[in-house]
């Protein structure tokens, strides 16, 4: 009687634990489910941020496209001081009694400021006279010479020409060339502000174009006369013309008339939006040209 009152103690003893096993394991089956349909909550509403932001930034685009496209028909020369030329910084955007508020920041670039690495080379063929000018430029910014000619070659890489194929993918950034010899992330940053990758050989803007482009391009301009020039510009004494520019060298034996300009058709576009913890980013190359609005050439995440 002792003896089944025992086995029956033992018993209900190892149901309870068994019950325990299961209510735990349950327990633990039931937070592993919720934790999953939580990240997966917090990943929908982080891709459904994204791509608001991402829509939001297409907005910043197109707003782009309309202030360029005012400023050619109100403006016959491209100037720093028209309202294209001012960044944005966090400017907030949402509707009336939505507490999530977006920022966005942006600004446009003339990439007509800078000198075009498209034109050292034609065909595949290395230009001398364009090398020339990125050499001098790179030596002005303190950069090692022997950079210049691995961008020239990466750039002819990325051409066809007579009996010559492309041997390496297409160029739009200045990060697009790192990897080739002697360039690195910090002069890639720096060599942004300077050059440019345009898919046509294009003038140099003389009322956007800092010093040190001036000077390379223009045989024969040193840098502290293009200083005192880009200082006499930057006062508002702005170039109405590339004869204007070059009648204020004072000087009859510079020319180079064919690679100044005073107006612009190539602009790039960068952008970022905050919105919680969401940040996206986007840059794109625009080209204005004949009466509408400019076209878009590429975007970039």
């Amino acid at each position: 009687m002792i003896r089944c009152l025992h086995t029956r103690t033992r018993q209900q003893g190892m149901a309870i634990i068994g019950a325990l096993v299961v209510v735990a394991a349950a327990s633990v089956t039931t937070a592993a489910i919720m934790e999953r349909q939580t990240l997966l909550a917090d990943t929908l509403f982080g891709e459904l941020d994204r791509t608001q932001a991402k829509w939001l930034l297409r907005g910043g685009l197109d707003w782009s496209r309309i202030i360029l496209f005012n400023d050619a028909r109100r403006n016959a020369v491209t100037r720093k001081d028209a309202i294209w030329a001012q960044p944005v910084f966090r400017l907030e955007v949402g509707t009336p009694g939505d507490a999530r508020k977006a920022y966005f920041s942006g600004q446009i670039e003339d990439e007509q400021s800078k000198f075009n690495i498209w034109g050292l080379s034609v065909q595949g063929i290395v230009q001398p006279e364009e090398l020339a000018i990125l050499e001098k430029l790179m030596a002005g910014l303190h950069i090692p010479a022997p950079a210049a000619t691995a961008i020239a070659q990466r750039v002819a890489a990325t051409q066809t020409g007579q009996h010559i194929e492309a041997t390496a993918p297409g160029l739009r950034t200045i990060d697009d060339l790192l990897g080739i010899e002697g360039m690195t992330h910090d002069i890639a940053a720096t060599l942004a502000g300077y050059l440019s990758i345009l898919p046509q050989r294009t003038t140099i803007n003389a009322n956007t174009a800092s010093a040190e482009v001036l000077s390379a391009s223009v045989p024969g301009l040193d840098l502290a006369q293009a200083r005192g020039l880009v200082d006499q510009r930057d006062r508002g004494q702005w170039f109405n013309s590339s004869a204007d520019f070059f009648n204020r060298l004072d000087n009859t034996a510079i020319t180079a008339r064919n690679r100044i300009g005073v107006s612009s058709e190539w602009f790039k576009v960068t952008g970022a939006v905050t919105l919680d913890r969401v940040e996206a980013g986007m840059q794109a190359l625009l080209h204005r040209q004949g009466g509408g609005p400019p076209l878009i050439r590429w975007i970039k995440d």
